[in-house]
């Protein structure tokens, strides 16, 4: 399993290599710390040795993330090559209101409500991330505007609300944030299938569409990233 992520805000990156496990395992993986990862901006020819963290953790010291350029992640592993390419797309979109919103549904759950103007031009596909107080609540969202070119935004984000989960769960007072990716249609593809194979329970299930050669599971993800936070008020 390998992840990684190059985005337009400016910090070391990190990319961990891990061993795979069937469905039917848990979800703790092994780190795989013998690796060689190099990322290489295909655009400006900038090539970067990723710093070996340990743990199956590789960070980077040197690259920054511009929209419009492509980005290749390679990992040399037991004498196999894994490669993945993503762009950063040219079109920025930021996110312009985040409020908070009880559930239609439960009215004792409270949810973020993320805005954003999607710009007229098919092709733009976006993955949202939410934090509450700090803390990342588990998954993520991912749209295209096939069906909303050129519309605004503003719906709710579920998610697990379940003591199980293991999800902070929105209170009023809360820190609420809401990051807004533009991501290419690799990444896109990867989020929207992961959600649909990730079921235990499925009779058949199957890999979500990955945008790595040569076996490996995982996504590279080159994007744009803004952030918005806010006060939870209803």
């Amino acid at each position: 399993m390998i992840e990684g992520e190059i985005t337009t805000v400016k910090e070391p990156y990190l990319v961990t290599v891990s061993q795979s496990k069937n469905f039917e395992e848990d979800n703790t993986f092994t780190g795989r710390p013998e690796a060689v990862v190099t990322i290489k901006d295909l655009t400006s020819g900038v090539s970067e040795i990723l710093l070996n963290r340990g743990g199956g953790a590789y960070q980077t010291s040197v690259l920054q993330g511009v929209t419009g350029h492509t980005y290749q992640l390679t990992v040399a592993l037991e004498g196999k090559s894994y490669v993945a390419t993503s762009t950063i797309p040219k079109t920025i979109v930021n996110l312009e209101a985040l409020t908070a919103e009880y559930s239609s549904i439960d009215n004792d759950d409270i949810y973020m409500v993320p805005q954003y103007t999607d710009p007229a031009g098919k092709g733009n596909y976006y993955r949202i991330r939410q934090y509450v107080n700090g803390e990342v609540i588990k998954g993520s969202f991912v749209r295209s505007d096939d069906a909303t070119d050129g519309l605004t935004y503003n719906g709710q984000l579920y998610y697990d609300t379940d003591k199980k989960s293991g999800n902070p769960l929105i209170r009023i007072g809360d820190q609420m944030t809401a990051e807004l990716q533009c991501i290419d249609k690799g990444v896109y593809d990867y989020f929207r299938t992961l959600n649909t194979t990730i079921d235990q329970d499925s009779a058949t299930p199957s890999n979500p569409l990955t945008n790595f050669s040569g076996g490996a599971l995982g996504i590279f993800n080159a994007c744009s990233s803004n952030f918005l936070t806010a006060e939870a008020k209803l």
